[in-house]
């Protein structure tokens, strides 16, 4: 299985570090990478708690109602259940670091929804050139 999910849709690149199969299903971490305007879709966990750490970049973070701004150095946890999304909104790529607690499937799951987001990215219609 390849070390790297990319879903171009949401500009979201992770490259997996440590799965489940090498933690003894303890822990998932990965690097995320956003592009500029790129985002991570509303969701919630039911059994596992996220951490996030900026590295680099400018993020929004919103959990819930609360919004928070996430600069390098800062971090975040996400309890299970807690709906949360996250927004690059600087100029540049944002770099982050994403652990889950345990890691249970979230590798295959993560793969699965970036595949689903590529293929609803397809189905879009063009749009026609001006003139």
């Amino acid at each position: 299985m390849s070390a790297e999910a990319h879903d171009p849709r949401t500009g979201q690149h992770l490259r997996f570090l440590e799965t489940g199969a090498t933690t003894n299903g303890r822990l998932l971490s990965a690097e995320l990478r956003l592009a500029p305007s790129g985002w991570v879709p509303r969701h919630a966990h039911l059994r596992i708690d996220e951490r996030l750490e900026a590295v680099s970049g400018d993020v929004v973070f919103r959990v819930g109602r609360d919004e928070h701004r996430l600069r390098p150095g800062d971090a975040v946890d996400v309890p299970r259940r807690k709906a949360h999304t996250l927004r690059n909104v600087g100029e540049t790529e944002a770099v982050l670091r994403l652990e889950v607690r345990p890691a249970r499937r979230t590798q295959g799951l993560m793969r699965a929804v970036f595949a689903v987001s590529r293929g609803l990215g397809a189905l879009r219609p063009r749009r026609r050139p001006a003139g």
